[in-house]
């Protein structure tokens, strides 16, 4: 599912969402244990890549604004890839 997903690259390969959206991360922001939980209660399932590039941004933006501490999903994903580019540096 969601794990499979790749969103970025670093040095050491793909980045999937799990990895980004880690389950601290996802208790500090949201009501949700994973983003695939967060995603699969707003009914957006995503098998695949494409399934996830044909979510409309209208509705994603929608749903994270109503369940979570951001305004849109760019905010969201945003934040996450500060959060894991933070944490990978201090390795």
């Amino acid at each position: 599912m969601i794990e499979g997903i790749e969103t970025a690259n670093d040095p050491e390969g793909s980045i999937t969402l799990g990895q980004i959206f880690t389950s601290e991360f996802m208790r500090l922001y949201t009501q949700f244990e994973s983003i695939e939980e967060l995603l699969l209660s707003g009914g957006f399932v995503i098998n695949s890549e494409e399934d996830y590039v044909a979510i409309p941004d209208e509705a994603i933006d929608a749903y994270v604004s109503k369940t979570t501490n951001f305004a849109t999903w760019k905010e969201m994903l945003t934040e996450a890839i500060e959060g894991y580019t933070h944490k990978k540096q201090e390795q």
